[in-house]
């Protein structure tokens, strides 16, 4: 009998040892899993009800990535128009990008900050994506397209 609690004590001590490696080599994928996070200067686009009317859109170039990389870019909007501008809300076409902005009107000359992000996980090459900004007082959105190639 001490020769199978012998047997089943070395089994344990054996899977003890398996698990905390398994548990260390978890732990450090982790870390690896890690994304980095870049920003990109900003970029001023100036809006008006006559050039939402007329199809303003713009293009956010990210440049090269590595997957997995999130990288923020921010746009200055700036309302050319003598009324103030309400953004009321954002459609993106992938859940990839989030958009982050203040909920309050921009004033004649005045400007609103957006924040931009794009998380490359589960993507490669080069990539299009599209974010519309519905203003009120106007049937057309901001068109924003997101541009990277994720390497």
């Amino acid at each position: 009998m001490s020769s199978a609690i012998q047997y089943f004590a070395s089994a344990a001590i054996i899977i003890m040892c398996c698990l905390t490696s398994c548990n260390r080599n978890n732990s450090q994928s982790k870390s690896q899993v890690q994304r980095s996070t870049t920003e990109i200067a900003t970029q001023k686009i100036e809006i008006s009800t006559e050039s939402l009317k007329q199809g303003l859109c713009d293009t956010l170039r990210f440049g090269a990535m590595h997957a997995g990389e999130i990288v923020t870019k921010k746009i200055a909007l700036t309302n050319t128009d003598n009324q103030p501008m309400v953004l009321l809300r954002h459609v993106t076409s992938c859940g990839c990008t989030t958009i982050e902005y203040e909920r309050k009107p921009i004033n004649p000359n005045g400007t609103m900050m957006l924040s931009f992000e794009y998380d490359s996980r589960a993507q490669s090459g080069w990539q299009m994506k599209l974010m519309e900004l519905y203003f009120a007082d106007s049937d057309s959105p901001l068109k924003i397209y997101l541009e990277a190639e994720v390497e």
